[in-house]
Parts: C-alpha cells; sequence; structure tokens
C-alpha cells in the first residue's frame, strides 16, 4: 500500500487527470474480464474441504482458456469501444492491457492454495516485489514523457513480476489432468459466487463508465484518483479482509457460537479502526491533496471526501457477506449481492440528472443501505442479529462523529493557509481526541486491541 501510495503520488505529478481518466476506462474492461476468467471456481476451492489435485489442475486450465477467449474478444472489440467513448487510443492501450488477463490466469490456482493454507507471508512478499518493480517501471517511462503508456506498463510489468515470483515459491505447478467431474462438482457453489462477482464489478466500474461517457475523460481522471487515494485505506483493509476472514471462516464454520464471536470481534475492531480512519481523512482532505498533488488535482477533493463516506462501510460490509461464503451459502450470497447492486445501479441512475457530485452522494448513501441489507440477511440466515450488531458497532461510530465535529469546527475557526500546518493539526487533534474519547467511554473494541496486543507479544 505504502509502494503504491508513493507511486501515484510520483506519477500524479507526471501524468494529466486525461491519463488518469484513460487508464481508468480500461481498468473496466480488465477487471470485468478477469472476474470472468475466474468464474467463482477458486471460491469454490477455499471453501470445500474435499479438494484434490485433479480439482486445482482443472481450474487451471479453464482459467487460462477463458482468460485466451476473452483477450480475443477484446482485441476485436478495441476500435468500436474506442470510437464509442472518442478516444481513439483506447484501441491500442486496451489491446495491449489485455494480456494482464492472461498473466493473472496463471496465477490465480496458486494464490487460491497458498491463501487456503493461510500462507499470507508468501503472497504478501511477492506482492511487494511486483509493486516496487513496476512503480519504478511506471515512475521511468511517465518521466521520459511515455503518458498513460507508463500506467499501462506499470499494470502489466505488475502482474507479470508478481506470476514470475508465485511461480518460483508457491510449491505448485499443474499436471495434465483435465476432469468434468471436478468442473460439475464446484460448479454449484462457483456459478453463485461467479455471477454475483460479475454484478459486483460491474456496479464498481459503472461509475467510471458513466463519468467517462456523460460527463468527460479529464472529469473520471480526476474521480480516478479521488479514487485511488480512498483506495489505499479501504481496499488495503477489504482486500486483507477477503483474503484472511474468508479461509478463516471457513475452517470454523462448523461450530456456529465460536463463529459468531469471532465475527463479533473482527465487526468490533474493524469499525474502531475504519470509521475514525475515514473521518480523519474528510477532515484533512484539502491540506493532504494540495501536499501530495498540487492544487492541479483540486477538484478531485471532495469527490474523494464523498467516497470517503462509502468507504467507511465497505470493510465492514466484506466482514459481513464474507459469512454466507464461509458457510457455503452461495445462493444467499448472490441473493444478496444481486439485490444490492440492482438498488444501487436504480440510485445511480436516478440521481445522475442531476450532476457528477449527486451520483457520488447516491453513492455513498449506497454504501449505508448495503449495510442495513446485510444485516438483515446476517440475522435471518446466520444469527448474528441486528440488534447485537448495532450494539457493536454504535459505540465507535458516535465517538468518530464526535470527533470528527470537533475537528471541523476546530480546522474552520484557524483558518489556516498552511497545508503542512493544517493535515499535522488535524491529524494529532483527531488522533489523541479519539483515543482519549475511548478510553474515557471504555471502549470494548479499544480493550479487544490491547488484548490482542498483549497476547501477540506473549
Amino acid at each position: 500500500m505504502i509502494i503504491l501510495f508513493i507511486s501515484n503520488i510520483i506519477l500524479a505529478r507526471l501524468l494529466s487527470p486525461s491519463d488518469f481518466g484513460l487508464i481508468g476506462l480500461l481498468t473496466i474492461f480488465v477487471s470485468l474480464a478477469n472476474v470472468i476468467s475466474e468464474s467463482g471456481f477458486n471460491s469454490a476451492l477455499i471453501q470445500r474441504k474435499d479438494i484434490e489435485d485433479i480439482d486445482y489442475n482443472t481450474v487451471f486450465y479453464w482459467n487460462i482458456s477463458v482468460s485466451v477467449i476473452l483477450i480475443i474478444i477484446l482485441y476485436f472489440s478495441a476500435p468500436s469501444l474506442g470510437e464509442y467513448f472518442g478516444r481513439d487510443e483506447l484501441c491500442p492501450t486496451l489491446r495491449v492491457m489485455s494480456i494482464i488477463m492472461l498473466i493473472n490466469s496463471l496465477c490465480t490456482v496458486q494464490i487460491t492454495r497458498l491463501m487456503k493454507l493461510l500462507r499470507f507471508k508468501i503472497l504478501a512478499l511477492r506482492t511487494i516485489c511486483a509493486a516496487l518493480i513496476s512503480s519504478v517501471i511506471g515512475i521511468l517511462l511517465a518521466w521520459y514523457g511515455f503518458g498513460v503508456w507508463a500506467l499501462v506498463w506499470q499494470s502489466i510489468f505488475s502482474s507479470l513480476i508478481g506470476a514470475i515470483l508465485l511461480w518460483s515459491c508457491s510449491g505448485w505447478t499443474p499436471a495434465l489432468q483435465y476432469s468434468w467431474g471436478s468442473f460439475r462438482k464446484m460448479f454449484k457453489f462457483g456459478a453463485y459466487i461467479f455471477i454475483s462477482s460479475i454484478s459486483n464489478t460491474l456496479y464498481e466500474n459503472l461509475q467510471s463508465f458513466i463519468i467517462g461517457k456523460s460527463f468527460s475523460i479529464r472529469d473520471l481522471g480526476f474521480y480516478t484518483q479521488a479514487k485511488k487515494i480512498e483506495t489505499v485505506p479501504v481496499e488495503g483493509t477489504s482486500s486483507v479482509l477477503n483474503a484472511v476472514l474468508f479461509p478463516v471462516y471457513s475452517s470454523i464454520a462448523h461450530d456456529r457460537e465460536r463463529h459468531i464471536n469471532m465475527v463479533r470481534k473482527n465487526i468490533n475492531i474493524i469499525t474502531y479502526i475504519t470509521f475514525p480512519l475515514m473521518l480523519l481523512l474528510i477532515v484533512i482532505a484539502p491540506d493532504l491533496f494540495r501536499i501530495l498533488f498540487t492544487s492541479k488535482w483540486d477538484e478531485s477533493i471532495p469527490m474523494f471526501q464523498i467516497l470517503c463516506v462509502f468507504g467507511m462501510f465497505t470493510p465492514l460490509n466484506i466482514a459481513n457477506t464474507q459469512i454466507f461464503r464461509a458457510i457455503g451459502e452461495g445462493k444467499v450470497f448472490l441473493i444478496l449481492q444481486t439485490l444490492k447492486r440492482l438498488v444501487g445501479v436504480m440510485m445511480i441512475l436516478a440521481f445522475i440528472q442531476f450532476g457528477l457530485y449527486a451520483m457520488l452522494w447516491s453513492i455513498a448513501g449506497f454504501g449505508i443501505l448495503s449495510y442495513g441489507l446485510n444485516l438483515i440477511f446476517t440475522d435471518k440466515v446466520f444469527g448474528y442479529s441486528f440488534k447485537l450488531q448495532f450494539k457493536d458497532i454504535l459505540p465507535n461510530l458516535v465517538i468518530s462523529l464526535m470527533v470528527f465535529i470537533l475537528c471541523i469546527l476546530l480546522m474552520k475557526s484557524l483558518n489556516l493557509n498552511n497545508n503542512w500546518i493544517g493535515a499535522s493539526i488535524g491529524i494529532i487533534v483527531f488522533l489523541c481526541s479519539y483515543l482519549l474519547f475511548s478510553y474515557i467511554f471504555k471502549l470494548k473494541s479499544l480493550n479487544l486491541i490491547i488484548t490482542l496486543i498483549k497476547e501477540r507479544r506473549k
């Protein structure tokens, strides 16, 4: 996260908002194709207990076959897409960037095996090395004037280096075997996850698609940058939760009481960290963006602040939905995710007519509404009641909002012109106030974190 964050700062100073807008468009198609290639079978590999080598091999060759087909489709559809968005450079960049799908398809089974075995250290080292080397490549290309191609090749090298490292240390290589019986065995669960992932990816990229088509590539560039910064804490946390909670929850799914207790602890800790973090970022957003990117990116600031409201509930929503995957309720997972995406799309389409910021506020509101829908399903299917979960998160939310209001009033009264001083005061006051109130009101989440730290030291 730190590597990519620093890389993004440097690239934002070297490249234009339009460059980031174009890469935002490319990401729509590549992300969707990656989900289709994975097809939900990797989730089935993690969830099932009786997995054999032939199952891994079957998924491996399925992923490769689908990715090759998708690359061919993108290659021939790229000119039409470039014409539709009015950007000729979309065609060659999309054709080249589609290579990422093939590279990723070579790695998904290895990653799944390591996740299932809870060997996250290997995955972390692989990701760090790939991010570091590809970031250096991207920055050098941007420095020498390659424009959007710097971002394209950074993405390709990130996947390629990650693949090389993974094949070197994963301890698994595919055999020449494929089983339709194995395919059918995993299809029942994987199909639900696949359809859910498709709807989720379509929704997540719908904003970029609409902004790129209904507004401008430049606006999409500002949005993409705002989303990138929001992604650092939100998606960073979410990716960890996705990787860790699913296999861990799956391993204890047979013990419902223990499972519920673990979910409650996770919810407490997640909200204790993410609620204040996202509200702090809203407070210091103007100073933060001008320090990192200069005033060239000022139009990203309000977009970022709105996205932070949505980001407050993203890790919380993930922690809830992972429950259904872990206990094998793929159908419930599909129904819930599809329902949420349909609501989200309707909200976007209803508010887009009022402008870009109205659409962004509808996304923020959808994040809160999604949590409400998650609570209903978690209560009915899993037994973690609405009342009990609300009781777990409410103290963290109230304290975070109290500190947020305090800091907003303080920053407005000071009216500082120095961005470094403003950001520093905002961070110090927010964190000190939050910890002080946590101690005064004896928040359960703080005690849980202290206990975990003490146990770790032993």
